[in-house]
C-alpha cells in the first residue's frame, strides 16, 4: 500500500539564499533513486519551474514540478491533493516574512530545511523564519526543522558564523553545499547536478550526502 507523501519545505524570508537550488537538487536527488517526487514552486518569479523548462527535451528533469505561487495562504490544501501521487512533495517557498506561503507549507509539513550561506545579513534574517517554525509547531507538532548550510566558502568570517550557527536554536545539518559553479550548471543546462558527470563530482557528493541525511530525519531508506 503506497505511504502518503512525505512533506519538505524550503524556507527562509531573504532572497537570494539558494532556496530553489537547496529544492531542486533534493528533489532530483531522491527522484533518481526511485522515488516519485514533485516540486511545489510556491515563488512568484516561478525559478523552480523554469529551472524544470530549461531541461532537454528528450531528458526531461527528474522530478515533477507544479507551480503553485497562487494559491498563496492555501498551498496547503494543494499539496494534500498530491500526497497519494508521490513519494516526496519538496516545497520551494517564496521570501518575506508575510508570505502566506511558507506559513501554509509548515503547516502540513514533515520536514523544514532552512538553506543559510554564512554571512550575518542572511543569518539575521533567518530569525524570522525561526519565529514561523515555533508558531508552526503549534498546529503541527509533529514537524521537524533543520539549517542546511549552503553557499559555504573557506573563509574566517564563514567559520565564525558556522560556529554560530550551532547555538541558532534549530540544528545544523551535517551536510553542506558549497559555493560550487556545478549548481549554477545544473540551473542554466535544466538537470540535475548528477547529470554533469565527472566534472561535477564534488558537488555531486555534497548533493548525494544531502539526501541521505534528509532521509534519515524523515526515517525513510530505499
Amino acid at each position: 500500500m503506497h505511504k502518503q507523501a512525505r512533506i519538505i519545505a524550503i524556507c527562509h524570508p531573504k532572497g537570494g539564499v539558494g532556496k530553489t537550488t537547496t529544492t531542486m537538487v533534493l528533489a532530483a536527488a531522491l527522484a533518481e533513486r526511485g522515488y516519485g517526487v514533485l516540486v511545489a514552486d510556491c515563488d512568484a518569479q516561478a525559478s523552480a519551474s523554469a529551472w524544470a523548462n530549461a531541461a532537454p527535451e528528450l531528458k526531461p528533469f527528474p522530478a515533477a514540478v507544479v507551480n503553485l505561487s497562487a494559491y498563496a495562504g492555501k498551498v496547503h490544501r494543494e499539496i494534500q491533493k498530491q500526497l497519494d501521487k508521490y513519494d516526496f512533495v519538496v516545497v520551494d517557498c517564496p521570501p518575506g516574512l508575510d508570505s502566506l506561503s511558507p506559513q501554509s507549507a509548515i503547516l502540513v509539513a514533515d520536514l523544514v530545511i532552512v538553506p543559510l550561506p554564512p554571512s550575518p545579513a542572511d543569518l539575521w534574517a533567518a530569525r524570522g523564519v525561526k519565529l514561523l517554525i515555533e508558531r508552526g509547531l503549534g498546529l503541527n507538532p509533529s514537524l521537524k526543522a533543520v539549517i542546511l548550510a549552503n553557499r559555504v566558502v573557506r573563509t574566517s568570517l564563514s567559520n565564525a558564523i558556522m560556529r554560530e550557527l550551532n547555538e541558532f536554536g534549530i540544528p545544523l545539518m551535517s551536510s553542506r553545499l558549497s559555493n560550487r559553479t556545478a549548481y549554477q550548471e545544473a540551473v542554466i543546462s535544466g538537470v540535475s547536478v548528477s547529470a554533469l558527470g565527472r566534472d561535477a563530482q564534488v558537488a555531486i557528493g555534497e548533493v548525494n550526502a544531502f539526501a541521505d541525511e534528509v532521509l534519515a530525519l524523515i526515517g525513510e531508506c530505499k
